[in-house]
């Protein structure tokens, strides 16, 4: 099968690989520096707050949270 026959045959389906995260963002300080740091800014499309924080993701943008995140101390659970 040829490239633009895949392609094609993926036009008109629903590719989902999306999942419900919570972030729970544990102080101030650590939001200040989320915010501040365009590396971990660019992670979510929230406003993130102190606290859980819920919002539905892509399975690479779950990847980058999971590995990123708890470098600052920042929780990342799938909401099941």
């Amino acid at each position: 099968m040829k490239t633009s026959e895949i392609n094609n045959s993926l036009i008109g389906k629903k590719v989902r690989n999306i999942k419900a995260i919570k972030i729970t963002v544990p102080n101030e300080q650590i939001l200040k520096r989320l915010n501040s740091t365009p590396t971990f800014n660019r992670l979510s499309r929230l406003k993130l707050q102190v606290g859980e924080n819920f919002e539905n993701v892509n399975h690479v943008q779950f990847a980058d949270m999971i590995r990123l995140y708890p470098l600052i101390g920042v929780n990342v659970e799938e909401v099941v």
